[in-house]
C-alpha cells in the first residue's frame, strides 16, 4: 500500500507540465517529459520554465514554504486566502497612467465629458465639486470640465434638471449647447501585474515598477512576465529548500539539508520593503538608532508647494538634528544615496530597504540585484551574507558545492570535481544516455560531459572527404566550417590526389587544391 502511494506520488510529480510545448525548441521538442533525476526535459534538455506550462500554483506554494516558520510568515499569511503557507503573487489590476501601458494593457473604463442639456441651471457663484483621479505619480489631477460660464462641473455627470438652486445664490439664466471636450492625453488604464510589492500605497508600487527596466517589468503577457518566470525558477530552486524534491538523499543528507535551510531562514533570508527614503529616519529611530540614517541638510532648500529637493545627504548614525520644521526627524531637504550605484535618490521616489542589511542602506528598485548574477532579485526576495545581497541560488553556491548533473546542493562528504564543476559521484554521467563516466573516455560538449559513443553519434563533426564522423581523439584539420581527417586518404588535393599534410593548399567550395592548375581543372 505504501509502495503504491509513493509510486503515485512520483507519477504525479512527473505529470506536471507533461507534453507541454517547448518555447525555445518549438517543433523540435516532442513535448515536456521530465528527466528522472535531472531538472530538465528528456526530449530537448530545456528546463520546465522554458516550456508552455502555467506554474502559478506551484510557485506560490514554493515561496510559501520558503517563508514558513520565519519572521516573514505573517507577510505570507496576510496574502493567503486558503490558510496554508502559500504566496499569492498575482495582484489585481491597478489604474496607472498610460506612460506605463503597453500593447497588452487593458484600458479601464475612463469617464469622458458629456454635454450639459439645455435648460439645466448651475450655480455661478459656487464652483461645482471637482472629482479627482490618481495618476502613477500619486498626484491628484482635476478631471472637471469647464462649462460655458468658466465653472468646473463633474466630468461625465450631468447636473440634475430642475435641481433647487443654493439659497442666496443667483442662478444662471443663459442656455448653452454641449461642447465637445478633447480626450485627455494621459489616459488612465488598468494594467494586470504578475506581481507587485505588497504595500498599502498602490501608487508607490506602480512607481516602483515604472523604475524597473522596461523588459523586466512584471506586466502580464509581456517579456517582463516571462523574465520573472525564469528568474523565479532559477533564483529560488525548489530543490534547495525541500529534501523531497531532491534525488535519493540519505537520512544523514536530509538532516544536513534541514539544518542548512534552518540556518538561512534564521540568518540570511529576507524580503525587500518598499518605502520613501524620507521615511527611513523614523524607522531607524524606532529601531533604537542601530544602523540609522544621519540627516543631511542641503543649502538653499527653499521650499514651496510641490518643491522637490535634489540635494545630497550623508549616511551615518542617527541623531543629527533635523532641518527646521521637519517632523519626526525627517528633514524635507534630505536625500540619500543608493548602496549599489552611489547615485542620489530623489525625494518622493520609492526605494528598497532590506531589514537584514540595516537601516543605513537603501537601493534604487533597479539596483536591488544579486551580487553574483546581477539579476533583479525576484519579488525582492534576498539572502544577506557578509554585507552582500544574493539570490537564493548563489547564496546556496556560496555555502555548498552544487552538482553539475542534478543541479542540487551537495551535502555528502564524497563528491568529485571535474571540468571546473562539482558532481555527486553517481551523477557524473553522460548527458545524453546517463551512463556513468567514471574511468571512461568522455568529451565536454557545451559544458556537459558526453560519452564517446554518444559524441560520435550526435555531436562529432564529419570529414568533408569521407563523410565519416571524426573521433574526438583523432587528429584533424579544420578550415572555417569544414573538417578533414588528418590522413593521406582524406586530406588531399581534389585535382591530383596529392597528400596536403604539411603542404600549402587552397580550400574552395569544400574542396582542397595544391595549385591554381588543379583548381582550374576542377572548378574551371
Amino acid at each position: 500500500m505504501e509502495l503504491e502511494k509513493e509510486t503515485k506520488k512520483m507519477t504525479l510529480g512527473h505529470e506536471v507540465g507533461a507534453g507541454a510545448a517547448c518555447l525555445k525548441c518549438k517543433d523540435k521538442c516532442e513535448g515536456f517529459e521530465l528527466h528522472f533525476w535531472r531538472k530538465i526535459c528528456r526530449n530537448c534538455k530545456c528546463g520546465l520554465e522554458d516550456h508552455d506550462v502555467q506554474m502559478e500554483s506551484a510557485e506560490n506554494k514554493k515561496v510559501g514554504r520558503l517563508f514558513e516558520d520565519t519572521k516573514y510568515t505573517r507577510l505570507v499569511n496576510k496574502l493567503n486566502t486558503e490558510g496554508i503557507p502559500q504566496y499569492r503573487e498575482t495582484l489585481s489590476a491597478l489604474s496607472v497612467a498610460s506612460g506605463l501601458a503597453t500593447s497588452t494593457n487593458v484600458p479601464a473604463a475612463v469617464p469622458t465629458a458629456t454635454g450639459v442639456p439645455a435648460g439645466v441651471r448651475t450655480a455661478t457663484a459656487v464652483p461645482a465639486r471637482v472629482p479627482t483621479s490618481i495618476g502613477a505619480s500619486g498626484v491628484p489631477t482635476a478631471t472637471g470640465v469647464p462649462t460655458a460660464t468658466g465653472v468646473p462641473t463633474a466630468t461625465g455627470v450631468p447636473t440634475a434638471t430642475g435641481a433647487p438652486k443654493p439659497t442666496g445664490v443667483p442662478a444662471a439664466t443663459s442656455v448653452f449647447t454641449p461642447v465637445a471636450v478633447p480626450a485627455k492625453k494621459d489616459v488612465v488604464k488598468a494594467i494586470a501585474f504578475e506581481w507587485a510589492p505588497p504595500v498599502a500605497n498602490l501608487q508607490l508600487a506602480v512607481r516602483y515598477i515604472e523604475l524597473l527596466p522596461p523588459e523586466k517589468r512584471p506586466i502580464t503577457g509581456t517579456q517582463g512576465a516571462e523574465y520573472r518566470k525564469h528568474q523565479m525558477a532559477r533564483q529560488l530552486p525548489e530543490h534547495d529548500q525541500d529534501p523531497s524534491c531532491c534525488h535519493d538523499l540519505s537520512p544523514k543528507e536530509v538532516q544536513l539539508m534541514q539544518q542548512y535551510v534552518r540556518k538561512y531562514k534564521d540568518e540570511a533570508l529576507g524580503v525587500g520593503d518598499l518605502k520613501l527614503p524620507e521615511e527611513m529616519s523614523s524607522h531607524a529611530a524606532q529601531a533604537g538608532g542601530k544602523g540609522g540614517l544621519e540627516a543631511g541638510t542641503h543649502a538653499g532648500a527653499a521650499a514651496g508647494p510641490g518643491h522637490v529637493d535634489k540635494g545630497t545627504a550623508t549616511l551615518g548614525k542617527i541623531g543629527t538634528p533635523a532641518a527646521r520644521g521637519a517632523p519626526d526627524g525627517s528633514p524635507k531637504g534630505q536625500t540619500y544615496s543608493c548602496h549599489r550605484c552611489q547615485q542620489l535618490m530623489k525625494e518622493g521616489e520609492p526605494a528598497v530597504f532590506a531589514e537584514r542589511a540595516g537601516y543605513d542602506k537603501l537601493w534604487h528598485p533597479a539596483c536591488f540585484v544579486c551580487c553574483t548574477c546581477t539579476e533583479l532579485l525576484v519579488d525582492m526576495i534576498y539572502f544577506w551574507k557578509k554585507g552582500k545581497l544574493y539570490c537564493g541560488r548563489h547564496y546556496g553556491d556560496s555555502e555548498k558545492p552544487r552538482c553539475g548533473g542534478c543541479d542540487e546542493l551537495i551535502f555528502s562528504n564524497e563528491y568529485t570535481q571535474a571540468e571546473g564543476q562539482n558532481w555527486h559521484l553517481k551523477h557524473f554521467c553522460c548527458f545524453d544516455c546517463d551512463c556513468v563516466l567514471a574511468g571512461e573516455t568522455y568529451v565536454m560538449e557545451k559544458d556537459k560531459p558526453v560519452c564517446k559513443p554518444c559524441y560520435m553519434k550526435s555531436h562529432a563533426v564529419h570529414c568533408k572527404s569521407c563523410q565519416k564522423p571524426i573521433d574526438p581523439e583523432a587528429q584533424r584539420v579544420s578550415f572555417g566550417d569544414d573538417h578533414w581527417h588528418a590522413e593521406p586518404h582524406c586530406f588531399l588535393c581534389s585535382g591530383c590526389s596529392k597528400c596536403l599534410i604539411g603542404q600549402r593548399f587552397m580550400a574552395l567550395k569544400g574542396k582542397l587544391f595544391c595549385s591554381v592548375e588543379c583548381k582550374k581543372k576542377i572548378l574551371g
